[in-house]
């Protein structure tokens, strides 16, 4: 009997623009898949679903600016900057195009993306997130960055895992929300600011209708940062978009339902990766 090998996995850094971005690559062969956290966190809140793909795909996944290991610029970023940092990560990659997966504001990266780089996606995953930031939200935004400057991200952390985790899902895995808990603790103040800033700006309500690469919306039945009813709105307006709402799971459904949503990604995958000639008889 031989061992499995596990397949090859490395992390570096990666000069993109005017910053660097840390980088984790896992899985030797196959189509492209790139990983975005949500707001707060670092690459490591996809840990499950990169151990599942990189049998078969190609992983990279990356902190955003401001998050984990990469660089966190002082003053406000734009979702327009933040979607030119993936492309240009891709570029400095030689990925010439992927499937793009994001959850909360990776989602909204992953809309822009879609619609300045349409060349470059195999398909689009977008996990609890929205097309837009109501006006009506941004006292709750302003009250948000206030408690960070303040405070530090210890003024956000618990009132953020008990939006992004059902009280079951955290009696039952203490491990993996004291995790979690320590990824927003260890976000850089700037890196939460800024990328606030970007997400209280963020609007493609109008526009997501011209996306046209494979589109698959996910989102937590429990989840009240981005609701199924955005979920639905989201699938509504972009061309031939699959849903599925994931039952007992909130912001983080990937995580609460991780065996349900990795089977409905590898039946999209798979689908997707084939393009038009899925659809032939």
């Amino acid at each position: 009997m031989h061992a499995v090998q596990p397949p090859p996995a490395e992390s570096r850094r990666v000069r993109v623009g005017d910053i660097t971005l840390h980088v984790r690559i896992d899985g030797g062969d196959g189509p492209w898949v790139v990983l975005a956290h949500a707001l707060g966190a670092d690459h490591t809140l996809w840990d499950a679903t990169a151990r599942h793909l990189a049998p078969r795909y190609r992983v990279l996944r990356y902190d955003l600016r401001g998050h984990g290991q990469s660089d966190a610029p002082i003053g406000a970023y734009s979702m327009i900057r933040l979607a030119d940092d993936v492309a240009a990560l891709m570029d400095a990659l030689e990925v010439p195009e992927a499937h793009f997966a994001g959850i909360s504001v990776g989602g909204m990266i992953g809309q822009t993306l879609a619609l300045r780089y349409p060349e470059r996606m195999l398909s689009l995953t977008l996990v609890d997130t929205i097309n837009r930031t109501p006006l009506e939200a941004h006292p709750m935004w302003h009250e948000r960055i206030g408690q960070v400057e303040a405070h530090g991200m210890a003024g956000v952390a618990d009132s953020t895992l008990q939006r992004w985790l059902t009280a079951p899902f955290r009696a039952a895995h203490p491990d993996e929300a004291g995790r979690i808990r320590q990824m927003l603790l260890a976000t850089p103040v700037h890196g939460y600011v800024g990328t606030g800033l970007a997400i209280m700006a963020f609007d493609l309500a109008g526009a997501i209708a011209r996306i046209h690469c494979p589109t698959l919306v996910v989102t937590g039945e429990e989840d009240q940062s981005a609701p199924p009813a955005m979920a639905r709105e989201i699938a509504g307006a972009i061309p031939a978009a699959r849903l599925e709402i994931l039952p007992q799971a909130a912001h983080l459904s990937h995580i609460e339902q991780a065996a349900r949503f990795h089977a409905v990604l590898d039946a999209f995958l798979g689908n997707a990766a084939c393009g038009a000639q899925c659809a032939a008889p």
